[in-house]
């Protein structure tokens, strides 16, 4: 589990050593890597009631000259902000990346995909703002007919960019799942959603402390 500084009734963050090694290995080899069913039960819960919350207050955007993306977004609440910069979250990515960061609040947000919402391929930026990127999955709809083409998904390509290259590692994209990984400097994306299909997700950028 977490450090043992954590009483276990009020861990936010719930993981073996070894989930953290293999957690480790990915992102050396592939440059991302997913800790699935990480965040507590109540964490998650308190998370998602925010998320939607926060819904009503969030900006369609679509397409800019530096990335092809469409969803809405929103500034961190409370609790995602907390959870990001609480000390178990910077423990984690101190076991995995070996440096101490910081959450870089400005530009950390709620993201909301439906159909036909999408992000393409990219290195996060600003890069000294997002030496260490993480996700966390609030929630997943499927289809009620899934096709292979589903956007529950991070294709991750490494650090050259796509170019029609198929993807070194595919992310299943599952509620209560932290996403770790050198976000400015390996390319990755989420394919357009069908049909059915929503994703709720927390998107923390780290700075080096």
């Amino acid at each position: 589990m977490t450090s043992g500084r954590h009483d276990a009734a009020t861990r936010q963050l719930n993981y073996e050593p070894g989930d953290v090694e293999q957690l480790r290995r990915s992102v050396r080899t592939f440059g991302f890597g997913c800790l699935p069913g990480a965040i507590a039960p109540t964490v998650l819960q308190k998370l998602q009631i925010e998320a939607r919350e926060r819904y009503s207050l969030a900006v369609f955007a679509d397409q800019s000259a530096e990335l092809s993306y469409r969803a809405n977004l929103v500034s961190l609440g409370p609790e995602a902000a907390g959870l990001l910069s609480g000390m178990e979250a910077r423990e984690l990515m101190y076991s995995v990346f070996r440096r101490e960061v910081e959450l870089s609040a400005g530009v950390s947000c709620l993201t909301y995909y439906r159909e036909g919402d999408y992000l393409g391929p990219h290195l996060d930026q600003p890069a000294e703002q997002c030496v260490v990127t993480a996700l966390v999955y609030l929630s997943a709809t499927a289809a009620a007919s899934p096709s292979s083409g589903t956007g529950l998904v991070l294709r991750v390509y490494g650090e050259e960019a796509p170019a029609g290259r198929e993807p070194i590692l595919t992310i299943p994209t599952l509620a209560g799942a932290i996403v770790v990984g050198r976000g400015s400097k390996v390319w990755h994306e989420r394919p357009v959603l069908q049909p059915g299909e929503q994703v709720m997700a927390i998107t923390g950028c780290y700075a080096l402390a």
